[in-house]
């Protein structure tokens, strides 16, 4: 029974995370663009910087594998990462409304909000999926993937439901509130998911320091990632150039 509850706890985490950029993406680019006038250019750099950062799971990983904390080597850096994420969930509407003042230190705030998600993002991915492949073999950590992006598939479609009743009639107060209602339906997922996820070692062997480089250059010289990633790269610029593209045609057209 343990094991059962634990997948659904992993996949929580996933949810949450997730859906703390739901909004941006349902919502926010279409303000940004339609409402805002800000460049769709500028626009779709921010949105892509959490997955540019994405190369740095791999030292992120390897420094919690031999720094844990209270004896746990996952927890600690997924509330982390879930913190970065609803820090930046609150705080990218008024990214939003700052960019479309102008001027090179609101672009620079703007990155810097956006930015926060995306090491939020980042430092939370990197840790549930290691607990994901530390808890099962590897029949089990595809049930609890598949689980994982089940219950994200289901979450985005409530969760759309949700904002666009929010958001209509679409006013700032609005769009602010959606933003909280988010962030607190992600950090109470959250904690569901984290709370007796990670069993508590008092003993935990330290692994051996690992060459970061190294590591980056074994990814890339193993064909299969390579085309893996080449996949992943291709796969994003879609769903990205679909949210910038359709969302303000929408916007535009309803």
């Amino acid at each position: 029974m343990q094991r059962p509850v634990k997948r659904v706890q992993v996949a929580l985490i996933h949810v949450a995370v997730s859906i703390t950029i739901f909004p941006v993406e349902s919502t926010l680019n279409r303000v940004m663009i339609n409402e805002l006038a800000i460049s769709a250019l500028l626009v779709g750099a921010l949105l892509a910087l959490p997955y540019l950062f994405s190369p740095v799971q791999v030292a992120i990983g390897a420094f919690a594998d031999r720094n844990p904390i209270f004896g746990l080597r996952r927890t600690p850096y997924i509330v982390i990462g879930l913190t970065l994420c609803l820090a930046g969930c609150l705080l990218a509407p008024y990214a939003a409304f700052s960019l479309a003042e102008g001027g090179t230190l609101n672009i620079l705030l703007a990155v810097l909000m956006f930015g926060l998600w995306g090491t939020g993002f980042n430092f939370a991915t990197v840790s549930y999926f290691s607990i994901a492949s530390e808890l099962w073999d590897e029949q089990g950590r595809s049930t609890t993937i598949a689980l994982m992006f089940l219950l994200m598939i289901a979450s985005f479609i409530a969760m759309a439901s949700v904002i666009g009743r929010i958001v209509d009639p679409y006013t700032t107060e609005a769009l602010f509130r959606a933003f909280r209602v988010t962030a607190a339906i992600a950090f109470v997922l959250g904690i569901l998911g984290v709370i007796g996820l990670e069993p508590r070692r008092d003993q935990i062997v330290v692994r051996e320091p690992v060459n970061i480089l190294d590591t980056y250059r074994a990814l890339f010289n193993n064909r299969v990632a390579r085309q893996f990633f080449i996949y992943l790269l291709i796969l994003l610029v879609a769903l990205l150039g679909n949210d910038i593209f359709i969302e303000p045609y929408g916007a535009a057209a309803f």
